[in-house]
């Protein structure tokens, strides 16, 4: 933001107050100047007449001038080359020993003639090409201002301007107003502001129609003006405007600009008989071509605000006008804009387009809501003066709901307990008011504040701390460390779990990855067994391939693998644990990727990568939680990425835990792989830290020796493994110690729809050895309750 000292000096009083001194107080209340700048500079310059003008002999552009530059320095010889030098000419002379931003003039001699001096351009004193005419970057100034021999050029023309730039941070939006930069400066130097308070006259009835159909558009103020004259802007608006680096068109495009730098208020200005109709309606709804005030076509998407009339878009609202109701030096009659966009839908449009402008940015970081009466009324008085305008009619306003200024309670012991500082309640207040916020004594030391309109970033006590000692100054900040209580520290449950897993599965050497959050639709509807909620949605995505927030781990560490494999990294084992998140819930997922090979001792013994790898790490995380495996439930896995005989679904308390195995070799081939050995995993840790386990017990170990017996039996393909050592046990009662499956076999010479599930038995006591009746015994009761529960046979 570039502010003008000239401007700033019309509303407040700096004659004490040198610019570097407003600069270093601005700093240090947390309003950043970036640089000052001066908008022309030179020494020794004084205005002058050329008296005479003659070609240079020998060269076809150097003129030789006699100038009267005054009194002071009297007649002076000047050898000049500009185009457009004449007798009669009133100029600017750099004298002998002028300093001027390329460097010190001096005297000479050019080609055997003395030259005292130079006669300069505008560019040549510093000013941006950008505010000139073509004919000013071309030849010498020619001043229609001055007598011969005024010392005060830079006055004379306006170009006597500091600027100070301003680095505003996005909190400070009230900033983007000069109004509000001379209430900071008089809150910060105790100096007076003198704001003019302008009074809106009621004008012309009006059936000029003005609506609002999007809550994107909290308020809209519509006027119409008629009778104007569009012409050249005054001077003392170009100046203005051009310290502010803002380039000059006309009267009426020059008026929106400088009331919006006065108020930061951006207004637009229709041309009122360019309109289809008599109404500006707007709506967030429309999708089409769109051209705009620079003559391109852009494409707008529902969610962009419009301003439309009889349906047709005359405005991208807060970001650039439509070229079919222009003002141009034609137009006669203006209806003018003044309204609130929301700041998001601003800002989406914006960059979608890459569009950005003084208005646009003002609309993002928010304005007042509550000024567009005031801003109404002075447009109207500048379109009076500098535009000869002949009817105004009433302002027309759509306004969501009225305005509420926001109301604030605090402590005088809270803002100083947040600063580390003992103000006095006097110091406090003061110091609130000097930031033009009301103050109410409520007593017992706490106080009700009233915050003005345009400091719509003050919203909660913390920012009232803030004022305090922003105006009071830093240094009254304690340079001490606070007192800290110290207490007990620790990781919470699932962190310390969430570690525990992590170091596990490092332990066993698998490596951990950290995926990106944000991924495609087509990675949110692949490997969803787990978790099938709504995911998030992002508002606006760099692309689409980041435009939701991801649900499940698998689909990002696939995409990892095949970037390691295309970069001939073929053997891979690796995992993800992160917290992710839906528009229901927060879940904390793991996920494992095996690919190629397991090199136990590098390519001298390795094993492909399959089921039973898988299977070991979900055994090896449910025993690192002391999970008993009869609260566990294996069952075959149907989804059409895994392979339907090497992949399961696990239940832990009849709760999904996991999802594992390998892919199907159909998704190995679709996804490219050279490999089929990929087994995967994903588990919903949530799940995982919730179970319930007693404290581990030490369990005597037995003196006597164990007793093992193989059983095969012949079983229906539908009974599971587990379902059977479920019932051995129960039947062995506190013989049977364990159970293990060593053997499945199907086909020839069982039956068809058969398999035999072959499994040895131990059988051990702690206080005797069990005798070989007692087995047989056991043996025969396991047999009869597998025959009774499964039908089962005993395989001869």
């Amino acid at each position: 933001m570039k502010v003008s000292l000239n401007v700033i000096k019309q509303y407040v009083d700096l004659k004490d107050l040198t610019p570097e001194e407003i600069a270093h107080r601005l700093t240090f209340a947390g309003v950043e100047v970036e640089s000052i700048d001066r908008l022309a500079s030179g020494t020794n310059l004084v205005v002058g007449e050329v008296l005479t003008c003659e070609n240079m002999p020998d060269s076809d552009h150097l003129h030789l001038t006699t100038v009267d530059a005054g009194p002071k320095y009297g007649i002076l010889h000047i050898v000049c080359g500009a185009p457009n030098v004449r007798k009669g000419l009133k100029v600017i002379v750099a004298t002998d020993g002028a300093k001027l931003p390329g460097g010190t003039i001096k005297k000479g001699q050019i080609r055997g003639h003395e030259s005292e001096g130079m006669l300069c351009s505008l560019l040549e004193l510093g000013v941006d090409a950008k505010f000139l005419s073509e004919e000013q970057t071309k030849g010498i100034e020619e001043l229609k201002v001055g007598n011969v021999g005024d010392e005060n050029v830079l006055e004379l023309l306006g170009l006597d301007d500091v600027i100070l730039d301003l680095k505003l941070l996005a909190n400070r939006s009230d900033l983007y107003s000069l109004y509000n930069v001379a209430k900071e400066i008089e809150t910060l130097f105790d100096t007076k502001a003198n704001i003019p308070e302008l009074v809106s006259k009621s004008g012309l009835p009006s059936d000029f129609l003005v609506k609002s159909e999007t809550k994107a558009c909290s308020q809209f103020s519509g006027k119409v003006i008629k009778g104007i004259t569009v012409k050249e802007s005054p001077e003392w608006m170009k100046q203005a405007l051009r310290s502010s680096g803002i380039r000059s068109i006309n009267n009426i495009v020059d008026i929106g600009n400088y009331v919006m730098l006065l108020t930061g208020q951006p207004l637009h200005m229709y041309d009122l008989d360019k309109l289809p109709k008599e109404e500006l309606i707007v709506r967030d709804d429309i999708e089409g071509d769109f051209v705009a005030l620079d003559e391109k076509h852009y494409a707008l998407q529902k969610g962009d605000v419009c301003i439309t009339s009889a349906g047709r878009v005359m405005c991208l609202g807060g970001v650039m006008g439509s070229l079919e109701c222009a003002v141009d030096e034609r137009t006669r009659n203006v209806v003018i804009e003044a309204a609130n966009f929301d700041f998001a839908s601003i800002r989406r449009t914006s960059i979608r387009l890459a569009l950005g402008s003084d208005s646009s940015q003002r609309f993002i970081k928010g304005i007042n809501p509550n000024q567009y009466v005031k801003v109404m009324a002075l447009t109207t008085k500048l379109l009076e003066e500098l535009c000869d305008a002949k009817e105004v009619y009433e302002t027309k306003t759509y306004l969501e709901k009225p305005y509420v200024q926001t109301v604030l309670e605090t402590s005088f012991d809270y803002i100083n307990h947040r600063l580390g500082t003992s103000f006095t309640s006097e110091e406090i207040i003061e110091a609130l008011e000097k930031a033009f916020i009301k103050v109410e004594d409520l007593g017992e030391g706490r106080i009700k504040t009233t915050i003005p309109c345009s400091r719509i970033d003050i919203t909660s006590e913390a920012d009232l701390s803030e004022e305090v000692i922003r105006i009071r100054g830093f240094e009254n900040v304690k340079s001490e460390l606070p007192e800290i209580k110290l207490s007990v520290g620790g990781l919470g449950e699932n962190l310390s779990k969430k570690r525990q897993v992590r170091n596990y599965l490092r332990g066993v050497g698998l490596d951990e990855l950290l995926c990106y959050s944000l991924v495609n639709e087509a990675k949110i509807n692949s490997f969803n067994y787990l978790n099938k909620e709504q995911p998030y949605k992002v508002m606006n995505p760099l692309s689409d391939d980041h435009s939701l927030v991801r649900t499940n781990i698998l689909p990002s560490l696939i995409e990892t693998l095949l970037y390691n494999v295309n970069h001939n990294n073929d053997n891979l084992a690796f995992f993800e644990v992160s917290d992710l998140f839906s528009e229901d819930k927060k879940h904390i997922h793991l996920g494992v990727v095996l690919y190629g090979n397991d090199l136990r001792r590098g390519h001298f013994d390795s094993t492909p990568y399959g089921y039973y790898h898988i299977k070991g790490i979900v055994d090896g995380l449910i025993k690192l939680f002391d999970i008993d495996e009869k609260r566990t439930v294996l069952s075959r896995l149907v989804d059409e990425s895994y392979h339907p005989g090497r992949s399961a679904l696990i239940k832990v308390d009849g709760k999904p835990l996991a999802v594992f195995g390998e892919l199907h070799p159909n998704k190995i081939k679709e996804l490219g792989l050279k490999s089929n050995a990929v087994a995967v995993m994903e588990m919903d840790l949530d799940v995982l830290f919730a179970v319930k386990v007693s404290a581990k017990k030490m369990v005597q170990i037995s003196r006597f020796p164990a007793i093992e017996r193989d059983l095969a039996f012949v079983l229906k393909d539908e009974v599971l493994a587990s379902d059977v050592i479920r019932e051995i046990k129960k039947a062995g009662k506190d013989m049977v110690k364990n159970v293990e499956v060593f053997d499945v076999y199907s086909g020839l010479p069982l039956a068809k729809g058969t398999h035999s599930l072959a499994v040895k038995i131990r059988y051990e006591s702690l206080d005797r050895t069990f005798t070989s009746d007692e087995i047989t015994k056991v043996e025969n009761d396991i047999i009869v309750a597998i025959g009774k529960k499964f039908s089962g046979e005993l395989r001869k």
